[in-house]
């Protein structure tokens, strides 16, 4: 086949645990891909808080080379676009004048912010902020002022840590003050590496989670940064996922790979995952198991106010008009299986789901994941990870069995609490992915839960690379949606079991007590 002159999508998805480059053609196939794992560094900081953070050279350097590593295998004459799926909510600091970096790669789901965030929130300016609200949503009835009553600062946004950051060094107090200290999430960033040419900016789904971004008015919320002190100076412009409001499409220098790329577009990971999922409509659900958990509701063209602590956030933004999408999520997945087989519980995560299923149940033990806390729909970051119920006829098989029913009970705690605020389309379908996703065991727990069939995309860990690869061509005209219903595959179903489902609820009540217990555990 002759491939000379044929249009390709390079797309890169930058996540906490591997980045991969994917190679898709004109048609939306793949032809080619290539991941390293990510060196994430886990230490303990000042007040005993959990620290993680990347090396930002040594990621960048693997950011070149899996690029390159698919580049090389095409045709001389090939047209090349590149999409960026990006891990939201992770940050660096570097120096303007020099471009070097001063700090790792703070990741999102580090807990250096966590006290500073738990001060705030018990505040008397946050308790004010929250009644303000309170009283203007009850005058006006508008949602942003019913955000404003619920609000609550997290240790994962990037403002906080931000702020945390700065004020624990002098060097970088120092820089800020002399105007020489930038800060990016990754996107921000990697086009700052990429080529000295680029304009700087933020894409808007990677800004909405931030804790600095207004989804009511599509930009920052400069009140709330000013009651937190944030330095708003050190902010760049937030552009559409595809980059159209941009005077110059950035570009990655011709000094890399010896021709310049130019990039066509820009998500945040759970975002084009949703994308890739084809779950575009009002009402649909996506889940992702990845490193952590993550559930979105897609919400049409507003944001949606949650009262039980789901985000309301941009799904994409293209050619200026905006879906939205509501998330609740858990931290900690993938982690939980590498440390449980750390110790020992387990040689090879592939073996888990067959384990599982040779005992009928976890003989009453159950498994709380919280290593950072427990997220959506609890918040609560003092909380302690452990097994509960253990008996001298426990064994390792009942451990397993509870370590992987705790992941969906997770999900199914996340969705509930999206089920009763907002609207749940029970006709459309609910889609999975992340490579978690392959644990058949997991899947049927959670469609056994949910009481829905669940579909596992094809690919599962590959969804959101080709979310990007989809954003991009449809941006592009390459395709509309309904061409692109046909590139969404379906690698297999999981129907509801109802007879098992009852034992299943019954497990996660006993569940839910365990949780509580766990609750507050580090205050």
């Amino acid at each position: 086949m002759d491939l000379y002159g044929e249009n390709y999508v390079l797309t890169v998805d930058i996540g906490t645990t591997t980045i991969r480059s994917v190679l898709y053609d004109s048609n939306c196939e793949e032809r080619g891909s290539y991941q390293e794992k990510v060196n994430t560094i886990y230490s303990t900081g000042n007040d005993d808080e959990v620290l993680v953070e990347i090396e930002p050279e040594q990621l960048f350097q693997q950011f070149l080379r899996v690029i390159e590593r698919v580049y090389k295998t095409l045709p001389p004459n090939a047209h090349v676009n590149v999409g960026l799926c990006t891990q939201r909510n992770s940050i660096v600091l570097w120096n303007k004048k020099t471009r070097k970096e001063e700090t790792r790669i703070i990741c999102w789901n580090d807990k250096r912010a966590n006290k500073t965030c738990h001060q705030l929130n018990n505040s008397f300016i946050l308790k004010g902020l929250n009644i303000a609200g309170g009283v203007l949503h009850f005058f006006t009835r508008k949602n942003r002022f019913l955000a404003a009553q619920r609000l609550k600062f997290l240790g994962g946004m990037v403002s906080h840590r931000l702020i945390v950051t700065i004020n624990r060094s002098e060097k970088l107090k120092r820089m800020k003050a002399e105007g020489d200290l930038c800060f990016g999430s990754l996107e921000t960033w990697l086009l700052m590496r990429s080529s000295k040419s680029n304009t700087l900016c933020v894409e808007a789904s990677n800004i909405s989670p931030s804790g600095m971004f207004d989804p009511w008015i599509g930009a920052y919320n400069h009140m709330i940064m000013k009651i937190i002190g944030f330095p708003t100076d050190m902010l760049s412009p937030i552009v559409d996922s595809n980059l159209s409001d941009m005077a110059k499409k950035p570009i990655i220098d011709r000094s890399h790979f010896g021709s310049e790329m130019m990039i066509s577009s820009i998500i945040a990971d759970q975002q084009a995952a949703m994308f890739g999922c084809g779950t575009w409509e009002k009402g649909d659900v996506k889940i992702t198991l990845g490193t952590g958990t993550f559930v979105n509701v897609h919400t049409g063209t507003t944001p949606y106010a949650s009262m039980s602590g789901l985000y309301p956030l941009v799904g994409w933004r293209i050619n200026g008009e905006t879906d939205f999408i509501a998330e609740g999520n858990a931290h900690d997945t993938a982690v939980i299986l590498h440390w449980a087989q750390s110790i020992g519980l387990f040689n090879d995560v592939t073996e888990t789901s067959d384990i599982a299923m040779s005992v009928e149940h976890s003989n009453g033990v159950v498994f709380v994941p919280a290593f950072c806390g427990i997220q959506t729909p609890i918040n609560d970051e003092t909380a302690c990870s452990g097994f509960l119920g253990i008996r001298p006829d426990t064994t390792k098989k009942h451990m397993i069995r509870a370590v992987l029913e705790s992941i969906a009970f997770r999900v199914y705690q996340i969705y509930s609490a999206a089920e009763s605020e907002v609207y749940v389309n029970k006709n459309s379908p609910v889609r999975i992915c992340g490579g978690v996703s392959n644990n058949n065991f997991i899947c049927q727990c959670i469609a056994n839960l949910l009481g829905r069939p669940v579909e596992r995309m094809t690919k599962s860990d590959h969804v959101a690379a080709r979310g990007v690869a989809m954003l991009a061509g449809y941006s592009q005209g390459l395709w509309n949606k309904d061409q692109m219903r046909k590139l969404v595959t379906i690698d297999d179903v999981f129907t509801p079991n109802l007879e098992s489902r009852k034992g299943l609820l019954r497990s996660f009540e006993i569940w839910k007590k365990a949780v509580d217990r766990c609750l507050g555990f580090y205050q």
